[in-house]
């Protein structure tokens, strides 16, 4: 009886040390899945359609979750996907595809 006790208490200690390192990896993944909020201030933008030209253009790249255009600042909003990246050159050529100008670039991530 003592046999089988040490092997179920061993058993249970073995099977606990991979649960903890999952864990572990999984708060590890969620911190480097980080979201990006990138701020493109563009000049140009003065009507709906103009948003909606900048929408279609943006939201067709794979890094984009969401796409807010702020026609009385003259921004664009993209949300990217967590853990993904898109490069200042890509935002200015997609800005300039929409056909504005690209004054500056600004990046929050949450």
């Amino acid at each position: 009886m003592k046999t089988l006790a040490i092997a179920l208490a061993a058993t249970s200690i073995a099977f606990a040390t991979p649960i903890a390192g999952a864990q572990e990896a999984t708060s590890a993944e969620a911190a480097t899945a980080a979201q990006t909020m990138v701020t493109a201030k563009v000049n140009g933008m003065v009507c709906d359609f103009c948003a909606r030209a900048v929408t279609k253009v943006f939201g067709k790249e794979d890094a984009v979750e969401n796409v807010h255009v702020d026609l009385d600042n003259g921004e664009i909003h993209v949300t990217l996907k967590p853990g993904a990246e898109m490069a200042d050159d890509r935002v200015e050529t997609l800005v300039k595809k929409s056909g504005y100008d690209l004054v500056s670039i600004e990046r929050e991530t949450a």
